[in-house]
C-alpha cells in the first residue's frame, strides 16, 4: 500500500510531465509572427538588407545598338553579370552568354553568319521574313521560335516594304561533349495546346517545334499570358535558377520584391537567385497581355 506522501508524488510528477507536454506541444504548433502584423518588423523597408530590385529589370532603350550576327541591330537586355551582386543594371546573367532585342529593317537582309561555339534561340515578336540554312528555309511571323544550333550557318530576310523583322534573342556557349542538332529547330506557341493555372493565373504556351531544339543548359522557353484583372502567385527562387521574363504586349503592374513597378513591352527582368525577392506579374486591364518566359533550372538537374 502507498503512503499518502508517495501519492502525492506521483501527482506533482504527473502534473509537471502533462505541464511539459502540453507546452511542448503548443511551441511546435505555435504559428510565427505574422509579417503583416502592425508591429511587425518588416512594415518598414530596409535598404541596407533590400535586394535592389532596380539592377534586375531593364529595357532594351536603355542600351546602345550594335551590329551583330551578320547584320541584326542587336540591343542588350540582361547581360553576363553576378545574379547575387550585380556590377551594374542588367548585368545578371550567369549560365547564358546574352539576353538581347534584335532587328533587321525592311528590304535587307543578313549577310550568312555561323559560329562554332554559340548557338541561338530568337523569338519573334513583329514583322515578317524568312530564315535560311544550306538545308531548311522557314518563314518567319509574330509567335515565330528558332534555334540555330551551333556551327550551323544562316541569313535572315525581311523583304517588307515598311515593317522591321523585330525579335528576342537568347545566347548560349556550347560546352565540351555537347552534340548539338545539324539544323535549325523552327515552331510556334500559336500551334500549341494552353497549360492553365501556374501559380495561380498563368496561362502558358510552349512552342510547337519541328525538331526538338536541344540546349546546353536546362532551359525551356514558353509564351505565358495572364486574363484580365487577375495576378500571379507571388514566390520566390533560390539558387541555380535563372528564370527570366519579358513583356511581349500589354503594359503590366509587378510586384517586385517590396516595390510595385510597370513592365511595358521590351523589358525584362531576371528574378534573384536569393530566396529572398518575390515576384508576381498583374495584368490590371482589359488589354491582352502577354510575356516570354525562360526557365534555366540548373536547381533542378539533381532533382
Amino acid at each position: 500500500m502507498k503512503s499518502p506522501i508517495t501519492g502525492i508524488i506521483l501527482l506533482i510528477i504527473m502534473t509537471f510531465s502533462c505541464t511539459a507536454v502540453l507546452a511542448a506541444q503548443q511551441k511546435l504548433t505555435k504559428e510565427p509572427e505574422p509579417s503583416f502584423r502592425e508591429d511587425a518588423v518588416s512594415n518598414h523597408r530596409h535598404p541596407e538588407v533590400d535586394t535592389d530590385v532596380f539592377l534586375y529589370i531593364k529595357h532594351w532603350r536603355d542600351s546602345l545598338p550594335e551590329i551583330g550576327h551578320g547584320g541584326l541591330i542587336e540591343r542588350a537586355i540582361l547581360t553576363p553579370g553576378d545574379p547575387l551582386n550585380p556590377p551594374k543594371k542588367g548585368a545578371v546573367l550567369k549560365y547564358i552568354t546574352g539576353y538581347r532585342r534584335a532587328s533587321l529593317e525592311p528590304r535587307t537582309e543578313t549577310k550568312p553568319f555561323t559560329s562554332a561555339t554559340e548557338q541561338v534561340f530568337f523569338y519573334i515578336t513583329g514583322g515578317a521574313g524568312t530564315i535560311e540554312t544550306r538545308a531548311k528555309k522557314a518563314a518567319l511571323e509574330e509567335g515565330t521560335a528558332v534555334v540555330v544550333p551551333a556551327s550551323v550557318e544562316y541569313r535572315f530576310t525581311n523583304m517588307s516594304g515598311d515593317a522591321s523583322l523585330e525579335m528576342i534573342m537568347v545566347t548560349e556557349d556550347v560546352t565540351p561533349g555537347f552534340v548539338p542538332n545539324k539544323t535549325i529547330s523552327v515552331g510556334s506557341y500559336h500551334n500549341s495546346l494552353p497549360s492553365l493555372g501556374m501559380h495561380w493565373a498563368h496561362i502558358g504556351r510552349g512552342f510547337d517545334y519541328d525538331l526538338a531544339p536541344k540546349f546546353v543548359n536546362p532551359m525551356g522557353f514558353a509564351v505565358v499570358s495572364i486574363d484580365k484583372m487577375d495576378m500571379a502567385q507571388p514566390h520566390v527562387h533560390g539558387p541555380g535558377c535563372e528564370e527570366v521574363w519579358c513583356q511581349l504586349k500589354g503594359r503590366s503592374l509587378l510586384l517586385f520584391g517590396n516595390r510595385l513597378m510597370e513592365q511595358e513591352p521590351g523589358e525584362a527582368f531576371l528574378i534573384p537567385p536569393n530566396n529572398c525577392v518575390p515576384h508576381s506579374s498583374i495584368n490590371a486591364t482589359a488589354e491582352p497581355m502577354l510575356w516570354l518566359y525562360m526557365g534555366n533550372r540548373h536547381d533542378h538537374l539533381n532533382k
